[in-house]
């Protein structure tokens, strides 16, 4: 039962077009097998026919062991072609009966399922093997049709079902024009399908990350502030928390406008963001109007003083086109997380500082003794 459990569980995990085609692929590859092995058996055909057909079958379960139990899909894919074209096709071909059974069109099957599973060089490859193969046991057939004198022994011990048919000629001009009109069309149909989903997958992954920014100066908001510190490991005394405030903001934008007060919250958070390693588990986030939260990692309380009074004096030295003598500066209160329980115990007590910075002149940090 692990391994059963193990098993559909992979299959449920593979939910993109290839997998489930593969999937499929393998499924039928297994019934095609499994009914070849019982008309062979039943009829009576030649021992070498049940065994062709029970390899053929080991074969394809090798290739699901190597999909969903070793994880190994991109090589099962491989195997899966090249098993299905190279080995079971040509061995039901001859032990079915040949040109006049319905193998012409499991060959066209071969073919077809190489282009869904491969892609690019393996893709052509396949093609081009499978196609030589193919030709191959017709051009074999054909051969022991028409010297059945000299090889009718073999025939009758080891290919009696192998018909006498003649239209050799015109099932190989058949599959290799049908082959190429699948493989062009269905090439097309998921090379066209592959775009639209990597465009569906792009655009998801940037709707995804516009729903975690803030609209306005680019960084995270207060949504994805929260996940990240919920998410921050506890006790770490190498992460600290700082939230600043631009000072007399409301001035600003009385005197200047709006539009120059969003300028003004857009420079300071491009600021933070050139400044935060977001690599190495930082983070900038707006948490409200002029308020922003900025989230560091360093060895200690100096290093990370340093590291967001950097930030305030950038800040302060920024020359504004509307007016020359315009100085902006913030204040803010920093605090180690490892000394807060919570994260939200550590924003109060951010905060708190950030009070007490504005009390005593703005324009500076106030750090947690």
């Amino acid at each position: 039962m692990g391994l059963f459990n193990k098993l559909q569980t992979s299959i449920k995990e593979n939910r993109s077009l290839e997998d489930r085609f593969f999937f499929v692929v393998v499924l039928v590859g297994l019934a095609i097998v499994t009914v070849s092995e019982i008309v062979t058996y039943m009829e009576d055909i030649t021992y070498i026919a049940n065994l062709g057909t029970a390899i053929g079958g080991v074969m394809l379960l090798l290739v699901m062991y190597e999909a969903y139990i070793r994880k190994k899909m991109e090589t099962a894919r491989i195997m899966l072609c090249y098993t299905f074209n190279c080995f079971v096709i040509p061995i039901t071909f001859f032990t079915c009966g040949g040109i006049d059974s319905g193998m012409p069109l499991y060959m066209l099957a071969g073919i077809f399922t190489v282009i869904p599973i491969l892609k690019g060089v393996h893709r052509l490859v396949c093609m081009l093997v499978s196609f030589a193969v193919d030709l191959i046991c017709l051009a074999a057939a054909y051969y022991l049709t028409v010297n059945e004198s000299i090889l009718g022994d073999l025939k009758e011990k080891f290919l009696p079902g192998l018909s006498l048919g003649s239209r050799y000629v015109d099932v190989a001009c058949s599959i290799i024009l049908i082959g190429l009109y699948v493989m062009i069309t269905t090439a097309l149909v998921m090379d066209a399908y592959q775009k639209e989903r990597t465009s569906r997958e792009e655009l998801l992954a940037k709707l995804d990350d516009l729903s975690k920014r803030d609209e306005l100066t680019g960084l995270y908001n207060r949504r994805e502030l929260f996940r990240f510190l919920e998410e921050m490991p506890a006790g770490d005394g190498h992460y600290f928390l700082c939230m600043t405030d631009i000072d007399h903001f409301k001035n600003v934008n009385d005197t200047y406008g709006h539009v120059f007060g969003d300028l003004v919250l857009r420079t300071l958070a491009g600021i933070m963001a050139e400044e935060i390693r977001t690599n190495e588990g930082e983070l900038a986030a707006r948490y409200g109007g002029e308020e922003f939260l900025i989230v560091v990692r360093a060895a200690d309380k100096t290093e990370a003083m340093e590291r967001i009074d950097r930030i305030r004096k950038r800040f302060v030295g920024k020359k504004w086109e509307e007016d020359d003598s315009l100085v902006t500066s913030f204040s803010g209160g920093m605090v180690c997380c490892a000394e807060c329980k919570t994260y939200a115990e550590a924003i109060s007590q951010a905060d708190k500082l950030l009070y007490s910075a504005k009390e005593n002149g703005r324009n500076r940090i106030c750090l947690s003794m």
